[in-house]
């Protein structure tokens, strides 16, 4: 009883003991540091500006940075971590995305000299970095990214011979690379990343051996790649793209850098060969030297690198074949090889690239039939074969993943391959600008991914059928213009619901432009049907539907009757664009982790300023009308004139009558009016001088009269045959002049000036017919033409007796 006694008293003691010891702990004030680097945090927090309205005080981890708890900045403080639990020095501060915005400049470092890490990245911090950063002796990493910070990388930097890791990206830094940097002989990760910085590379920077990951592009920097990078013995990744680097890729850097994964040089400025050294960075996945100015051959060499997974070499000089060894090449994902001057065929052993997702070999002068092992290829999503010199027919593709395929601008030949109706994943095809002929199968209507298809400039010919499946369609773009189809209107087109571009030019269609095209294709912005043969009204009333429609192209077919009214349903005709086209452009996939577009140019020709043009990509500003060359009657409509947004209206060479619109004036964007060979008569708008961008003008060959407006614009339109063949018309820059200001009172004067034409050639009729009358007199009636003929006699005698007698 007595031992259980003790044993409770000598428990009760220990736990009483213990309480004790918490509660007088509780109360010992932080250390003399500890509490400084709390201060110094809580003025740096004072001088930040306030949290903006979109997200409340309350929410930001400063929130919780209080004053009067100094001793739980450890514990209780968002971001901050110590290092030996409550009363330790500060070791870490990261606030991330927290909303900050401010200076560094009254936060004192000097403060912290055992912190480690500093994130303050995603933030709004402007102004420099405060040089006391030297002050951190033992930083480790410094993550300042995504900010707007300016002033420059500050030369003390270099000084923290601990520091691992330094970002900086993403800010507004400006000015030089510190020579100084080249001493942080620790550091591993180095991103500069969109920093605004323009100078030199410093060769000091070789010295940072311990270097992994280093990443300048998207500067200002210029020079030479320094050749003592070399010394970067450690480096995997690195990336200088996108600057104005020039000189020669040293060679050095493939043999010193054999864990070398990743090399990004594209856009700058390097000239010279590819490196034969190259093949010695045998760990090398993605190699990226396009758009430089790099010349010579591709070096067989590259064949030996065996991990590559991305060889991007387009947009340089390069010259000569593709070398065959690329089909060593097993893990190679990416090829692009374009925009280059590349010669001879593709080598088949291009098919033994069996991972490969992406072919780009388009603007090269390439030539020759494709080989057949092509069709091996089964995981390819994009090919693009387009601006060469290929010849034969198309091979078979087999895989089921392609997305897009460009072939065009090239001399394939034969009918049109119906392995295409297989690729169920197709989403854009471009054959135009060949030489393919026959008919178009109607398979092609049962890819129902397609979204963009481009057959232009071919031969092919025959009625346009629908699919037996008549099921909606996902095209919104489709070119079949300059071949040789004929019969109606595709029915076809009814499925597709989301076209927006339709261009059936320079073919041989005929009939009528049916009333579904208004309602079956309400996004339509792009129509172009000219150099057909359809027949009917001059403009469906259902296309005034279309009120998404930009582009009318109906020239040189044999439309009749008149303009319809209404026309300010188009509504998009109406405004001026503000953005390019918005319609889709490319498809997009991920492949190595990379974010891979491929794009494709949605292309329209335009007869523009008496030319033929082929816009491509800036389509969405090209606003305009075209109905020349039909049989089109009536007057002009006054509407046209609510039509702001267009550019160019083309109503020449019909049977037009009537005046031009008073308010012509009003279309404060058109740069190009054609009103020629019409039956237009009466005065020229004084407005139209108030079309500030016209650049061409066509009014010649109709009945206009009066004086031609002056003033703005006009003055520059000094050609004369602008006007011809209306002879009613006076002033500048004709010939004739007006002698009055006011163009009724030339009409007037006109008018008699006509009259008194008419009466002179009266007068000279008048004695034309009198003197033939008195000469028909006297042969007719025998009594006078004795007596005139005598007294011709008598006067000749007497003239002759008055010569004689003068001698």
């Amino acid at each position: 009883m007595a031992a259980a006694w003790r044993i409770t008293v000598l428990l009760f003691y220990a736990l009483t003991s213990e309480l004790l010891k918490r509660s007088l702990s509780s109360t010992v004030s932080p250390s003399p540091a500890a509490a400084a680097e709390a201060q110094a945090l809580l003025r740096w927090k004072s001088s930040l500006l306030p949290p903006n309205s979109t997200s409340s005080s309350s929410s930001s981890p400063l929130s919780s940075w209080l004053p009067g708890a100094a001793g739980s900045v450890c514990t209780s403080w968002a971001g901050v971590t110590c290092a030996d639990g409550e009363n330790g020095r500060i070791t870490g501060v990261a606030l991330q995305g927290a909303g900050l915005a401010g200076t560094l400049e009254a936060l004192n470092l000097a403060v912290f000299p055992a912190l480690t890490a500093l994130n303050l990245s995603g933030n709004r911090l402007a102004g420099a970095i405060p040089t006391t950063i030297s002050k951190l002796t033992s930083l480790v990493s410094l993550d300042l990214s995504s900010n707007r910070l300016t002033g420059g990388i500050p030369a003390a930097l270099g000084t923290l011979p601990a520091l691992r890791v330094l970002v900086l990206r993403n800010n507004s830094l400006g000015g030089a690379i510190p020579a100084s940097l080249g001493r942080l002989h620790a550091l591993e990760r180095l991103d500069l990343r969109a920093t605004r910085l323009a100078s030199r590379l410093p060769p000091e920077m070789g010295g940072m051996a311990s270097l992994r990951f280093f990443d300048l592009s998207v500067n200002e920097l210029s020079g030479q790649l320094p050749s003592s990078f070399a010394g970067m013995r450690k480096m995997r990744e690195f990336s200088l793209s996108r600057n104005q680097l020039s000189g020669a890729i040293p060679p050095d850097i493939f043999s010193s850098w054999p864990d070398l994964t990743l090399l990004y040089l594209h856009y700058n400025s390097f000239t010279g060969s590819i490196p034969l050294e190259l093949e010695k960075a045998k760990k090398l996945q993605l190699l990226s030297l396009f758009s430089n100015n790099l010349t010579g051959v591709i070096p067989a060499q590259i064949g030996g690198m065996a991990s590559l997974q991305m060889l991007h070499l387009g947009q340089n000089c390069l010259t000569g074949p593709i070398p065959s060894s690329v089909g060593n090449l097993a893990h190679l994902v990416i090829l692009v090889l374009s925009f280059n001057g590349l010669t001879g065929t593709i080598p088949a052993e291009i098919g033994y690239l069996t991972a490969l997702q992406d072919l780009d070999l388009n603007n090269n002068r390439l030539e020759g039939e494709l080989p057949e092992t092509l069709s091996l290829l089964k995981d390819l999503y994009d090919l693009s074969l387009n601006s060469n010199n290929f010849t034969g027919g198309v091979p078979n593709f087999r895989s089921s993943k392609l997305t897009t395929v460009q072939l065009d601008g090239n001399n394939f030949s034969g009918g049109f391959p119906l392995s295409f109706c297989l690729l169920t994943s197709l989403e854009v095809l471009d054959l135009s600008s060949n030489q393919l002929s026959g008919q178009l199968p109607t398979c092609i209507w049962d890819l129902q991914d397609l979204v963009f298809m481009d057959l232009s400039s071919n031969t092919l010919s025959g009625d346009v059928l629908a699919s037996s499946t008549n099921s909606s369609l996902s095209l919104e773009s489709l070119h079949l213009s300059n071949n040789r189809f004929s019969g109606e209107f595709p029915p076809v087109i009814k499925n597709m619901k989301m076209l927006v571009v339709l261009d059936l030019g320079d073919n041989y269609f005929s009939g009528e432009i049916p009333s579904w095209v208004g309602s079956g294709s309400p996004f339509l912005r792009i129509l172009r049907l000219r150099s057909n043969m359809f027949s009917g009204s001059s403009i469906p009333l259902e296309l005034l539907q279309l009120s998404h429609l930009r582009f009318l192209d109906l020239a040189s077919n044999n439309l009749q009757g008149p303009i319809p009214h209404g026309l300010a349903s188009l509504t998009s005709m109406g405004v001026q664009p503000q953005t390019e086209f918005d319609i889709r452009s490319g498809v997009h996939h991920q492949i190595l982790n990379l974010e891979a577009d491929f794009s494709y140019a949605d292309r329209v020709d335009v007869s523009w300023k008496t030319h033929t043009y082929e816009f491509q990509g800036a389509i969405a500003l090209m606003t305009g009308i075209d109905l020349s060359g039909n049989s089109i009657g009536g007057e002009i409509p006054t509407e046209i004139t609510n039509l702001q947004g267009l550019r160019f209206l083309n109503l020449s060479r019909n049977n037009l009558s009537g005046t031009i619109p008073a308010n012509v004036g009003d279309l404060k964007l058109l740069e190009s009016l054609d009103l020629s060979w019409n039956e237009l008569s009466g005065l020229i708008p004084s407005g139209i001088s108030e079309l500030t961008s016209l650049s061409s003008l066509n009014l010649s060959n109709n009945m206009l009269s009066g004086e031609i407006p002056t003033g703005n614009q006009l003055q520059t339109l000094a050609d004369p045959s602008i006007y011809s063949n209306n002879y009613g018309l006076c002033g500048f820059p004709l010939s004739i002049s007006c002698p009055n200001s006011s163009g009724v009172q030339v009409l007037d004067r006109s008018n008699k000036e006509i009259e008194g034409v008419y009466v002179y050639y009266s007068i000279i009729a008048g004695v034309v017919c009198g003197v033939w009358l008195w000469f028909g007199s006297l042969v007719s009636i025998p009594l006078w033409r004795t007596s005139f003929f005598c007294v011709v006699d008598i006067i000749y005698i007497k003239l002759k007796a008055l010569w004689i007698g003068s001698f």
